[in-house]
């Protein structure tokens, strides 16, 4: 089995979450949508969430678009260096940590989300 090589996501956490982008891999182009799911109790704070922990967590959607329109290929609550295959796609995210000024919000404040993808 070879490893995979997988490329930096164009995650920008200054964006905000939700957030989406749009990426074109080996000639086919994807849509990618992130979400943070974060208990309400949790929200009130102040401060970084290191996800998942318990009421918070991260989801990635990804869907291939086609001249029919888009094709879903996943829906999933993530969990640090797992690999994900979504068709003929892996995903990999090594890191999530969330500022909540960052959830509904733009700016600056500390949040990382580092994934990869790769042809499988």
């Amino acid at each position: 089995m070879t490893a995979l090589s997988f490329r930096r996501l164009p995650i920008d956490p200054a964006e905000g979450f939700p957030q989406a982008f749009r990426l074109a891999v080996a000639g086919r182009s994807y849509r990618f949508r992130l979400h943070a799911n974060v208990a309400e109790e949790l929200v009130g704070g102040a401060g970084q969430l290191e996800l998942p922990v318990k009421g918070a967590f991260l989801v990635v959607e990804v869907g291939r678009e086609e001249p029919a329109g888009l094709v879903p290929l996943l829906r999933r609550k993530l969990v640090p260096d797992v690999e994900y295959h979504a068709a003929e796609l892996a995903l990999v995210f090594r890191t999530m940590r969330l500022d909540l000024r960052n959830l509904n919000g733009f700016g600056s404040f500390g949040s990382e989300v580092v994934g990869g993808v790769a042809l499988r």
